[in-house]
């Protein structure tokens, strides 16, 4: 309690704090402040949702330690049409094919900034898009729509072409959304806006997919993913 006021009211005429050691006797802490031009202190402040413990010191006596949280509620939807074919390389070979840019996002799960990828405002008439990394069918061009949201956003997917892996931990909700092909990466899925008939809106990294310029392959069906 003495450190945590001291640190909210460093002002405090401290000769007038003492506090009780593990010992059970009482002592003098002036000393240990004294003899510094700024105090040192070492109190560990938690956050256990995040799963982290910091230790706050000095300019030059700071340490983190990470954790992870105890409990992970993730869910993989594995559920693939019975005509996509796993594409399984290492990742020596992905970063050999890909780019660095497309191993970032596609192998590493990042995300391209707002509003410059290839595909934000296209909108083809006829086609398809592809995953980038396998060329496994992904989305229709119909399917595609302005959303406003920076990134290609499509309403629904070929049924069976792409997987989800929800996660509910920090009591949050997100929906990652990877070719079902690959596993590559390709964005979000967002459910309840009600802008489309759908009710989704899968946000998709403009550099994980490829526009294909021909009619897509017979036999798929487009569909919810969640």
């Amino acid at each position: 309690r003495f450190l945590a006021c001291y640190c909210r009211f460093p002002a405090l005429d401290i000769k007038s704090f003492r506090f009780r050691l593990r010992n059970k006797q009482e002592t003098d802490i002036m000393q240990s402040f004294i003899t510094c031009s700024a105090p040192i202190i070492s109190a560990p402040l938690r956050a256990p949702a995040l799963g982290v413990k910091a230790f706050f010191g000095s300019s030059s006596q700071r340490s983190f330690a990470i954790r992870k949280p105890a409990v992970l509620r993730r869910t993989l939807t594995t559920t693939r049409a019975e005509g996509v074919a796993r594409v399984e390389k290492s990742e020596s070979d992905w970063k050999k094919e890909l780019s660095d840019a497309e191993y970032y996002v596609l192998r590493q799960k990042g995300t391209e900034r707002p509003r410059t990828g290839e595909y934000d405002k296209f909108y083809p008439k006829k086609g398809f898009f592809a995953c980038a990394g396998c060329a496994n069918p992904l989305y229709s061009a119909q399917s595609k729509f302005d959303s406003g949201c920076g990134w290609p956003a499509f309403d629904k997917c070929y049924k069976g072409g792409v997987i989800i892996d929800v996660d509910n931990t920090l009591g949050m909700r997100r929906v990652e959304i990877m070719c079902a092909a690959c596993d590559g990466h390709l964005g979000h899925v967002f459910e309840g806006e009600r802008a489309t008939p759908t009710n989704e809106r899968h946000c998709v990294n403009s550099i994980s997919t490829k526009y294909v310029d021909a009619e897509p392959p017979a036999g798929l069906v487009e569909a919810k993913v969640v």
